[in-house]
């Protein structure tokens, strides 16, 4: 498979970059009525350059006018090295300086500073220029960038150009991009007996025919009918490819500039962002509590409001932590370059990345907070794993978070379960430490639990569940209360959870029971209420305790083990002579009430003593 590589134009208005990009491949990007017309770039223009390698890199030729800066911003979405377009004969300007600041907030550092028109200044002005941009940049992302001067109508040191571009393009390997697909929609519009059109920069992933994504905000599930890269068709698309996809399940109409096509449920929806914020050298800006600013998110625009939360405000030239609270939901993952642009009068003063994506309100008082954003900037891809996993969460919460390939988290989670970062629990994981701490509350709640119900074996697993108010649904709780680090504090016995260290003591309880065993012994055969059985409440352990031993609960009455199973013995043997018996037969020979038959009868049905057919029993 030949790489793929996006080339991107940037500069002020009027400095030659589509001239330039017509030089070096011979097609021309201006392709709206209105462009021509004006002699500027309104919207994205699109087309390509082979490489002497037999790569393909694509070239997007983005606007320059202030006007159009949000299509400038969508341009830089994916692009692998960039041109900055500085025209000879009028050096660094208002808009040169803002693609920068654009580029260097975007992280887009492979770059090349491209003078066009030098056949119209002499050589001293060219030095002029060229020593005005490395003022300009000394302490951005293009401090280094190599400086060529061409002459695009002449085509002298074009030749140059391409040679430097394909030197640049290889001089960062690729690396294989094993996250979840992604791509940022510039595009959209309706072909008449094609249907819906969209297009964009694969930024992440891979593309395939055929396959179901979803559309972001809407998170409508769309089929990828036809993938075309530079007007040939092609089965799957790679990380850094320009295409175009046609869609079902979908009109046009539906979809947007600002929207995205994502694998199925890769991408957290939130309307707070906590950021790394750089503000720019260029302006005297600063941000205060509650300044409003236009947040720029891959190819959408967000009005947001500002908090700072390492220092109370963040002035020019300097960076801080700061939450942004948007003023619309939009969909992104941790790590995301964003871009900021002043509410009134706009202008770009700043940018960095996404660290988190905490829903909750934060301040400058948020300390704790804070010291936990500046460690999470160093957060490997295992360490944001571990740091999701306080709790229970199952594989497509963690994908849905992490926004990488399948087959790479589960190649991490088998890594951190082998390394016993992880413990695996039914279809959930769980950070082991913090199922150590888990296991310890459970001994904590269950200690005293024995202390509070000493004759009680224990509780039952659903109660338990709902007093540790866990995440996992009954047959995950099961299986937790069976891993080793559970079962080293706890035990399950007779479908109960107890202490491993608890055994049921008599000592201080023998008296009572004696003496409720001799009152039930003088009472027998009688059918016994619980009022019969203890005259205080508090003696329900103890009533309880009894139940599970030498008394039976039939619905609201009690019955000795001995007496109850004599009335067993009755209804085997009566069955066994007559195949069959009906209630009438059982009260009959019991001396119950007809409501105590039946509900004796219903009883051993439970028990798998008898079954009920019709108005009959038989034995089991």
């Amino acid at each position: 498979m030949k790489n793929n590589y996006i080339i991107g134009t940037a500069g002020h208005i009027d400095h030659g970059k589509t001239t330039l990009i017509k030089a070096l491949t011979g097609k021309d990007t201006d392709k709206l009525k209105e462009e021509k017309e004006r002699g500027i770039s309104i919207n994205l223009g699109f087309t390509y350059m082979d490489l002497k390698s037999g790569d393909r890199a694509g070239i997007i030729d983005v606007p320059g006018h202030e006007n159009f800066i949000k299509n400038m911003m969508a341009g830089v979405v994916g692009i692998d090295i960039i041109l900055l377009v500085i025209a000879a004969d009028d050096g660094v300007m208002p808009q040169t300086i803002e693609h920068a600041q654009i580029l260097h907030y975007m992280g887009v550092d492979n770059a090349i500073i491209v003078i066009t028109k030098k056949n119209m200044v002499d050589p001293e002005m060219l030095d002029l220029v060229k020593e005005d941009i490395r003022l300009s940049f000394d302490d951005t992302i293009l401090k280094d960038a190599p400086i060529i001067d061409v002459d695009s109508v002449s085509g002298d040191n074009i030749n140059q150009l391409k040679d430097l571009i394909e030197e640049k393009i290889y001089s960062t390997e690729k690396e294989a991009d094993l996250k979840s697909m992604r791509m940022n929609v510039d595009r959209s519009f309706a072909l008449q007996g094609i249907g819906t059109i969209i297009t964009g920069t694969l930024t992440e992933g891979e593309i395939y025919k055929d396959s179901e994504y979803m559309i972001y905000p809407e998170e409508v599930v769309v089929k990828v009918r036809s993938i075309e890269n530079h007007d040939k068709p092609i089965d799957v698309a790679h990380k850094g490819q320009r295409i175009a996809l046609n869609l079902s399940n979908i009109s046009s109409n539906d979809i947007k500039r600002g929207d995205i096509i994502a694998s199925k449920d890769s991408l957290i929806k939130v309307k707070n962002v906590q950021v790394d914020l750089s503000l720019s050298k260029f302006d005297d800006y600063k941000i205060e509590h509650w300044t409003r600013v236009r947040f720029f998110h891959g190819t959408k625009e967000i009005l947001a409001r500002a908090v700072p939360l390492d220092k109370k405000e963040i002035r020019a030239r300097e960076s801080g932590l700061c939450e942004f609270r948007l003023e619309e939901e939009i969909f992104v993952k941790r790590g995301d370059k964003f871009v900021i642009r002043s509410y009134s009068p706009v202008r770009t003063v700043g940018g960095g990345e996404i660290i988190d994506t905490n829903s909750a309100n934060h301040t400058i008082n948020s300390k704790d907070y804070v010291s936990y954003l500046k460690n999470k900037e160093e957060f490997s891809e295992i360490d944001e794993i571990l740091d999701y996993l306080s709790d229970f969460k199952n594989f497509e919460e963690i994908f849905t978070h992490m926004g990488i390939e399948r087959d790479a988290l589960e190649d991490n989670l088998r890594q951190m379960i082998e390394n016993n970062d992880i413990q695996q629990v039914g279809d959930a994981y769980i950070r082991t430490k913090n199922l150590e701490n888990l296991a310890r509350d459970i001994e904590s709640f269950m200690t005293e639990y024995h202390k509070n119900h000493p004759l009680e074996e224990g509780i039952t697993k659903e109660e338990l569940r709902q007093k540790t108010k866990t995440n996992l649904d009954s047959k995950n709780f099961e299986t937790m209360l069976k891993n080793k680090i559970l079962t080293k504090r706890i035990m399950l016995q007779r479908g109960l959870v107890k202490n491993k260290s608890f055994a049921i003591s008599l000592a201080n309880d023998q008296k009572k029971i004696d003496d409720i065993m001799k009152n039930v012994k003088d009472a027998e055969p009688k059918i016994l209420k619980e009022a019969d059985i203890i005259d205080d409440k508090k003696d329900r352990d103890v009533l309880n305790y009894l139940t599970k031993n030498d008394l039976n609960k039939v619905e609201d009455f009690y019955l000795r083990t001995i007496y109850l199973d004599k009335l067993i013995d009755q209804v085997r043997d009566y069955i066994s002579k007559n195949d069959k018996m009906e209630v009438s037969e059982f009260r009959d020979i019991s001396g119950l009430s007809r409501k105590q038959a039946v509900a004796v009868l219903e009883y051993m049905d439970k028990k798998n003593i008898t079954k009920r057919i019709d108005d009959y029993r038989v034995l089991v």
